[in-house]
């Protein structure tokens, strides 16, 4: 009977298992590399999109704040005189007239929008967490608590302008004001009537309104001024910040 011989399987060693086994181990590893540094790339390269979108959005608040700047530093001129006319000791007819004009020129709404398609960005998708300049993070969140007090002041401001125009509407006949425009547009003016008079002459309702005007002018020149002021400084600086440290 023929016998048939299998052919003898070669052992491996131990140390060849242990190379088998640690060759596995180190390619499972450089991929596990490679795949964090694929996501730190991604990650650093989001990081600087945020961070040019930021310095953009940032230079485009810095215009709207310094036109803001300067309309409030007329609009307090215009208080002021309407302020102190409104106690002139005689009411003339020249007076009166004047009263229409600076009445018409003072008290306007304020405010602008924040360029905020960056923030917006970063909160809604969770990106602050990408910034690796905790120095940066913070300055960034305190931008954001200081855009709200910015906003808060300008919405008492304009309330008060609304109480503004409600009690001038007892005083001024608007029948004697043409061409209403805003202060703020270039080439137009409030056109008043030379025969505008006041619709009542009682002292009394004339000093109240006057306080309201007082009142109005400190609103805008201590609160609402004063926070754009300083979120001029704090963009400016934020901006500075960031460009130091992504060398943009």
């Amino acid at each position: 009977m023929e016998v048939h011989h299998h052919p003898e399987v070669e052992k491996k060693g131990l140390k060849e298992y242990l190379l088998e086994g640690l060759m596995i181990f180190i390619a499972v590893m450089m991929g596990f590399f490679a795949e964090s540094l694929r996501e730190h790339l991604a990650d650093r390269e989001r990081e600087k999109q945020y961070m040019h979108a930021m310095v953009a959005d940032l230079q485009k608040d810095s215009v709207q704040i310094d036109k803001e700047i300067a309309y409030t530093k007329s609009d307090i001129v215009e208080l002021d005189s309407l302020f102190r006319c409104l106690h002139s000791p005689k009411l003339t007819d020249s007076v009166q007239v004047k009263l229409y004009e600076l009445n018409m020129k003072a008290g306007f709404l304020v405010g602008f929008e924040f360029s905020d398609a960056a923030s917006v960005q970063l909160k809604n998708t969770g990106g602050l967490r990408l910034i690796q300049d905790q120095e940066v993070t913070d300055a960034i969140t305190h931008y954001w608590a200081t855009r709200e007090d910015v906003k808060l002041d300008m919405n008492v401001f304009n309330q008060n302008v609304q109480n503004y125009w409600d009690d001038g509407l007892k005083i001024f006949d608007m029948n004697y004001t043409k061409d209403l425009a805003h202060p703020g547009d270039k080439g137009s003016k409030s056109a008043i009537e030379p025969g505008a008079r006041l619709m009542t002459m009682d002292k009394m309702q004339l000093i109240e309104y006057a306080n309201r005007v007082g009142s109005l002018e400190l609103a805008l020149k201590w609160h609402y001024r004063k926070s754009l002021l300083r979120q001029k400084d704090i963009e400016t600086d934020l901006e500075h910040l960031i460009i130091k440290n992504y060398k943009f």
